[in-house]
């Protein structure tokens, strides 16, 4: 499975381990982070062509799809945009929690999940 990070924080940086600890089953494919540190850590660690590497999740989600999956762990307020653009672009998506600060913006990702499958 192919995966784009959105976030690589701490958080980010958890789940793209789990390339590390199942070799084959899962590939970090591209990361996108306002902060270059954090971005040039998950490049490095986990061979990003430079193609994929963004420091705004819009130029990642503006591409036509090029991973399977998308992790999206950015700061809790911050979800709801990039989840809402990953489910209609057709990625599956794992959102860390909680899903968004507010129950009209959790509804809206429940609806979106449900109308792209």
């Amino acid at each position: 499975m192919k995966v784009l990070v959105i976030g690589s924080g701490g958080r980010g940086r958890t789940y793209a381990r789990y390339a590390e600890r199942f070799p084959g089953s899962m590939k970090v494919v591209g990361v996108a982070d306002p902060n270059t540190y954090r971005r040039q850590m998950l490049e490095k660690a986990h061979n990003i062509p430079k193609e994929n590497i963004f420091d705004d999740f819009r130029e990642a989600l503006a591409r036509p799809k090029f991973a399977d999956a998308v992790v999206i762990a950015t700061p809790d307020n911050l979800h709801y945009e990039p989840c809402m653009k990953a489910l209609e672009l057709g990625y599956d998506v794992l959102l860390e929690k909680p899903v968004a600060p507010t129950e009209k913006e959790c509804v809206d990702i429940m609806k979106q999940a449900h109308k792209y499958n």
